[in-house]
């Protein structure tokens, strides 16, 4: 499959946001949906503490989630607009099949430092964090199996927001993780969905996302539900 790549272009007739590399054999729903959503959301982007922030976003090509799934490396460049402004991202999009996905992500989760690993895990299986999500089970409902959107907030650093990711990638890869969630199929992790599009950072809790990572320090946090990690 094509890696597909999104940057901001400074030059030509069009400047802005755009694919810079082929497209040619992709749908256009596709690439349209991929076009939607590949940038995580949010505004301060080019506030300096995000300088060497990156994000990975996934989520199915097509509504149904059926197909392939985008797996979207985003990080910020030192690239400045126009007008001056910071915060511009450049976006890495691979496309694969469920199968393919799955194996990339436990890839990446291998790829991560082991003792970042190893704390997600402990935490993710203890006690304490069992009983935050079961107190956000109980207090917001999920839809099915889990509510549309779930935030976890974390205290954003360039150095440790791998643990983030880390917590993440466990989740979604991990059938039996959490196992108490759940009171009618105790042994199912409602978070290991192949459907499920997460996001390892987003500045927006409205990002499209199902499963997203969050800075705690983000303003609209404070109206939504979401799930403190600290």
């Amino acid at each position: 499959m094509p890696t597909l790549t999104i940057d901001y272009v400074l030059e030509g007739r069009q400047r802005g946001y755009q694919f810079t590399s082929p497209v040619a054999g992709i749908a256009p729903d596709a690439l349209k949906r991929i076009w939607r959503s590949a940038m995580p959301r949010g505004q301060g982007w080019g506030n300096p503490v995000y300088r060497a922030a990156r994000s990975l976003k996934c989520f199915t090509v097509d509504e149904t989630g059926a197909g392939l799934v985008a797996a979207c490396e985003v990080h910020l460049t030192d690239q400045v607009d126009e007008v001056g402004r910071t915060g511009i991202r450049k976006a890495h999009i691979d496309l694969h099949t469920f199968a393919e996905h799955r194996a990339y992500l436990l890839e990446r989760l291998a790829a991560l430092p082991a003792h970042i690993t190893a704390e997600a895990e402990r935490r993710l299986y203890s006690r304490e964090w069992e009983l935050l999500f079961r107190k956000h089970h109980d207090q917001n409902g999920w839809d099915g199996l889990f509510k549309p959107r779930t935030l976890l907030a974390y205290d954003y650093a360039p150095d440790t927001w791998s643990f983030v990711e880390a917590c993440l990638l466990i989740l979604v890869t991990r059938a039996t993780l959490l196992t108490n969630l759940i009171e009618l199929t105790p042994k199912v992790n409602p978070f290991a969905d192949q459907w499920l599009s997460f996001t390892t950072l987003a500045l927006d809790p409205a990002d499209d996302a199902r499963l997203i990572g969050i800075p705690a320090d983000t303003p609209a946090l404070r109206r939504v539900p979401h799930i403190d990690l600290r």
